[in-house]
């Protein structure tokens, strides 16, 4: 989650300063859009990789006076999905769809209003950003709360 908001918040500082396209070119717009998308992305990549590798490499030192299988299998029931993993992961990314089907609505109706398009795609990748950010969070509160 943290690494989208820096993201998302770098976004927000580059679209409103001057080195931003004009209101009008759609199509610097869509590259931004698009570079943004993509580093959003790889950012994602690396840092399921190193979160991965961390937790390996914790359960791996946590037990350490065992033998490599047993660490293996607990590293692989705690890998595993269960129900309830499922079932959190059901009720946040209904709530991030939502976020986003409601930021896409207000976009199209801010665009019905006469405002800029580009006014439109920035609703719409505010809506989105916070839909990943509620699906973050609300993951790690029902974890925690329990199901």
């Amino acid at each position: 989650m943290a690494g989208f908001i820096f993201i998302f918040v770098g976004y927000v500082i580059y679209a409103s300063g001057s080195a931003a396209p004009p209101p009008e070119d759609l199509k610097s717009w869509a590259v931004v859009l698009l570079v943004y998308i993509g580093i959003c992305i790889v950012v994602g990549i690396i840092i399921q990789i190193v979160f991965n590798i961390v937790f390996s490499i914790g359960i791996s030192v946590k037990e350490a006076d065992c033998d490599k299988k047993k660490a293996g299998r607990i590293l692989k029931s705690l890998i595993l999905e269960d129900e309830r993993y499922k079932l959190i992961n059901l009720k946040s990314s209904n709530a991030a769809y939502i976020c986003d089907g409601v930021g896409f609505v207000i976009g199209l109706i801010a665009l019905a209003a006469g405002a800029p398009t580009v006014f439109m795609l920035h609703i719409m990748v505010a809506a989105f950003a916070a839909g990943a950010i509620i699906k973050g969070c609300m993951t790690a509160y029902l974890n925690e709360r329990g199901v």
